[in-house]
Order: structure tokens, then C-alpha cells, then sequence
């Protein structure tokens, strides 16, 4: 191939593209952690917070697991902007991050559920939670998919939607154990956890088109 037929097919592929102001993918990640941090606090007043809230919060096994999902939701939210670009090699040095605090968020499940067991679910589970499940997450996961395509152009469509994924999961997570007075493993973990599993195998799916160019 000539230099010619180089340059022909390099306007080629160039023809009708705008040029776009540069982004910041810590700015924007920062930006979508505000956001999702104070409408998840505003669906926690707007529900009404667990009666026993304060006793919770002077529990220290409460205390580790919310902090823990806060420090994966973070993590997580700050490397999905950051491969949301192409060239972001220096950044996946973070991919890990998140990935072993989600590893250990399983296993003091896994501990939990070994040394308690499931516990007792309620009948009415689904009439009670899946309407606040569904508040806690709409809306964020529509605007991290918005941001995304908006301001970036990953060349790792399925890496970010698992990251996304996490992030919406442990933010939403959060606000259903500040609204759930249950903090039994069946229905504090497995239950209220469910819908992000399904979403997630969905997003497997559809993360290479959600995310294209």
C-alpha cells in the first residue's frame, strides 16, 4: 500500500467526523459519584430509613459492610470513566481495585451465610423491596450509560459495563441497607442483590452495541 492509498483510506475513514472538545474522565467521574451519592440519599429520605438506623450505625459489622460497598462503589465509578477513552493503559492499573474489594465483599458473605445461614425471608419481600430496588437504580444506571457515551469512546465495551454495573450495584445496595430494616443474609445479600445479577448477565449481552462507537 502506497502512502496515497494511505492517506485516501485514512480521510476516508475521517469524512463527516466533528472535531469534540476533549474530556476529563476523572472530572466526569466525579461528577457522576456526586450525583449518585445524593439521589441515593434522597430516595433513603423519601422512603423513610430503617427504624433502627441509629442502633445500626453503632454496629461495627454494619458499619465495614457499608463502608466496604462505598469503597467498591467509588472504585468502581472512577475506573469506568477512566477506560471510557481510548489510551487509558496507565489506568488499569486500577482494574483491580474494585475487583478484589467486590472478592472481599463475597467472602464476608460467604462467611456470614456459613456461620448464620440464610435466615428468614419475608413473604411480602417482593411488594416491599422491588419497588425501592427499582428507585435506588433507574435513574443511576441511565445516567452512567448517558455519560459514557456521551464523553467517552471505550475500546473495552465489556470491562466498563461490568464496572458500571458494580458501581450502580454497590450505590444502590447501600440505600436499600439504609431503608431495609432485614440484615439477615438471604434477603440483606442474596434477594436485594438478585436484580443486579440479572441485569448484569443482560448487560453482557448487549454491552459491546451499548457502548460502540
Amino acid at each position: 500500500m502506497t502512502d496515497n492509498d494511505i492517506d485516501k483510506t485514512i480521510d476516508k475513514l475521517c469524512d463527516g467526523l466533528k472535531p469534540v472538545k476533549p474530556c476529563c474522565p476523572t472530572r466526569n467521574g466525579l461528577l457522576w459519584i456526586l450525583l449518585v451519592v445524593c439521589y441515593t440519599s434522597a430516595v433513603a429520605l423519601t422512603i423513610g430509613f430503617r427504624e433502627n438506623i441509629a442502633e445500626s450505625m453503632g454496629r461495627e459489622d454494619y458499619v465495614f459492610e457499608i463502608m466496604l460497598a462505598f469503597a467498591i462503589a467509588i472504585s468502581a465509578s472512577l475506573v469506568t470513566f477512566w477506560i471510557s477513552i481510548p489510551g487509558c493503559d496507565k489506568r488499569k492499573k486500577f482494574m483491580p481495585v474494585p475487583l478484589t474489594l467486590l472478592a472481599v465483599q463475597f467472602a464476608w458473605m460467604l462467611e456470614r451465610l456459613y456461620f448464620e445461614g440464610i435466615g428468614d425471608i419475608r413473604e411480602n419481600w417482593l411488594s416491599h423491596c422491588w419497588m425501592n430496588t427499582a428507585l435506588h437504580t433507574t435513574l443511576p444506571a441511565l445516567a452512567v450509560i448517558l455519560l459514557v457515551r456521551k464523553s467517552g469512546a471505550t475500546v473495552m465495551p465489556c470491562w466498563m459495563a461490568t464496572f458500571a454495573l458494580i458501581s450502580v450495584t454497590e450505590f444502590g445496595w447501600i440505600g436499600m441497607r439504609l431503608v431495609c430494616p432485614r440484615d439477615n443474609v438471604g434477603e440483606a445479600y442474596l434477594l436485594n442483590f438478585l436484580p443486579y445479577v440479572v441485569l448484569g448477565v443482560f448487560l453482557g449481552f448487549v454491552a459491546k452495541k451499548l457502548f460502540r462507537w
